[in-house]
Order: C-alpha cells, then structure tokens, then sequence
C-alpha cells in the first residue's frame, strides 16, 4: 500500500486545534487545505496521538490565555530563541511522549509562522503610528484656519 503526501506542520497544528475543540473528523478533514479523506484524517489524529480513549476535548481542561498587548509580543530575537530551543531538543534524540512531542511540532510550526505576523503587525503599527500624527496635524491645521 502506498504512502500520500506528507503531512505538514500547519495540517498537524489545524487537526490538533480542531480536534481539541471537538469538530468531527469529516469536518476536520474538510477544513485541511488540499481536502485529506476522512480515513486519512483518523490515522493522523491517531499518529499524532490525540485519541487516548476518547476525544482530547473531553480528557482536557481548559486553560484561561490572558490578551497580548503590543508591549508583549515577541520580539524576532526572543521567537528566535524559542525556535532554537525547540529544534535542539527535538535533534537531541531519546525518548519523548507523545504530548510532549505535539507541543514541539506546534511550536516550531507557530513560531515558523510568526515572523510573518510579526512583520505585519510592525507594518500596522506604523501605519497607526502615521495615522495618529497626520490626525494631529489635520486637528492643528482646521484650529488655525
């Protein structure tokens, strides 16, 4: 029997999320971005090892993510960082479980991904930053004329 395409980070990071929120498989297998089957869809969730028994929705508890403000995103460096550490220790070998290696996968995809947010969100807050001072010098220009 041969072998699909591979699966990709960002596919793996979407089951997990939609997984963990308790959408259907038929459902998840939808959302994928080149439409995965459903059969192909339910051994992944079992190779990533989401199915202990049951749905992770059920198994997990939920955790309460304060916002982030702009004073707290994170630096290129400080993503760098993260990314660096994760790489290291998923090079380093031995045994890990299969949690643990879910959380490295998500991480290396989301940080992988980040630098692109990171790049817009600076090109949005000099964008406000330029709107916030033409507002002034519209402000000043109607007051004195």
């Amino acid at each position: 029997m041969g072998r699909g395409r591979p699966w990709t980070d960002e596919e793996n990071t979407l089951i997990a999320q939609l997984y963990a929120a308790g959408t259907p498989v038929e459902e998840i297998a939808r959302k994928l971005p080149q439409d995965r089957t459903f059969n192909a869809t339910e051994r992944q969730i079992d190779r990533l090892g989401l199915r202990r028994g049951g749905h992770l929705s059920e198994q997990s508890k939920k955790s309460v993510v304060p916002t982030i403000e702009g004073s707290d995103v994170m630096s290129r460096e400080e993503a760098l960082k993260v990314l660096a550490a994760v790489i290291k220790r998923l090079q380093s070998g031995g045994e890990i479980d299969d949690v643990e290696l879910m959380c490295l996968r998500t991480v290396n995809a989301v940080i992988r991904n980040y630098f692109t947010v990171f790049d817009s969100y600076e090109k949005y807050a000099e964008l406000e930053a330029r709107m916030k001072r033409l507002e002034t010098i519209v402000e000043q220009n109607l007051r004195k004329g």
